[in-house]
């Protein structure tokens, strides 16, 4: 059995919704056990602030703005994620 993890080691986790009280909370728990946040959303201000709260307490971040549901919108957030993160393997 492995012992559970505390940390997600600069695993790259994307925050729906994180516009939102809810988004934005599960985005800075992510944050606090070292995750990379891509926060997505419609309300550009909203993600904008939430992103320099995360980078001023030493987070890595990246914002999308738009319709993540959608299917241009999720290839253009796997294309974002890809091109500053890497492809996963």
């Amino acid at each position: 059995m492995t012992a559970a993890r505390d940390t997600l080691d600069n695993r790259v986790v994307v925050v729906a919704d994180a516009d939102g009280a809810r988004g934005a909370d599960l985005a800075r728990a992510m944050a606090a056990v070292h995750a990379v946040v891509v926060l997505t959303g419609e309300d550009a201000d909203a993600l904008g602030a939430l992103a320099a709260e995360l980078v001023d307490a030493g987070t890595r971040v990246a914002v999308f703005t738009g319709d993540a549901a959608s299917e241009d919108g999720r290839a253009a957030l796997v294309e974002l994620v890809n091109e500053l993160f890497g492809p996963r393997s």
